[in-house]
């Protein structure tokens, strides 16, 4: 049997540098590929008004049969609706993607239930010191889902807004009044209104396995405790 080679410790941390630099650089590479999946789709494709005959029956069946109108009265309608749809619909296949990747990582079991238990109820509210209640467990794990819930109601709510490019002179809003008038804008305040649309749907399905693991299955709900240690004893001179 072959002996590894020996290796000293500044060529181990020498190597977990290069490891860690590597990673940064593949989530950055990572990035950069959603990015133009992002963006250039729609920038070279998507057309401000609808030009064709088949181009006005797209637009008649968006905002007629699917209600889909966030943006018509604005200078970019036919843009800003297909935007809307195409990051929404992508957003939803990363996420589908990711939780692919959480499932495998961690099962559907008890370390399913411990990591999404870290993730969305280990934190405390920073009013819990002055309501002690709301660390209860039913309490908390209501409040965070009416939270995602409400973002949810959000990011359907802004479908309905073909008003939301124009300003009224108010500083409410004026940013996103100001980005709905240009393509790069549109494309800025949908890419983050999808999240709002599609991550509370991932939380709901993920919070009703957990639900399903704790009620059912009996996998518990997933809190950690740490162990306390014992002070050591300091042992007598004789």
């Amino acid at each position: 049997m072959s002996k590894k080679p020996y290796k000293s410790e500044e060529m181990q941390e020498h190597e977990k540098k290069i490891k860690k630099q590597n990673k940064i650089l593949f989530i950055l590479f990572i990035l950069f590929i959603l990015l133009i999946l992002f963006f250039i789709p729609p920038l070279c494709l998507f057309p401000a008004y609808p030009k064709t005959y088949w181009q006005y029956n797209i637009y008649e069946y968006i905002t007629k049969n699917m209600l889909i109108t966030v943006g018509t009265k604005g200078p970019l309608p036919f843009f800003t609706i297909l935007s809307s749809i195409y990051l929404t619909a992508f957003s939803f296949l990363l996420g589908c993607y990711i939780c692919l990747i959480y499932i495998r990582k961690y099962g559907l079991k008890k370390e399913f239930q411990q990591k999404f238990y870290s993730l969305f109820f280990q934190a405390e509210f920073s009013s819990s010191y002055k309501y002690p209640w709301l660390e209860k467990p039913f309490i908390k794990k209501s409040l965070v889902s009416i939270i995602f819930f409400l973002c949810f109601l959000m990011g359907i709510w802004h479908f309905f807004q073909d008003e939301i490019s124009f300003q009224d002179g108010s500083r409410r809003g004026a940013l996103i009044k100001l980005g709905y008038n240009y393509r790069l804008g549109v494309l800025f305040w949908e890419s983050i209104i999808s999240l709002f649309n599609v991550f509370p749907i991932f939380y709901l399905i993920f919070f009703t396995l957990y639900l399903i693991n704790y009620f059912i299955f009996g996998l518990g709900s997933g809190t950690i405790i740490l162990p306390q240690k014992k002070p050591k004893r300091k042992k007598r001179k004789q």
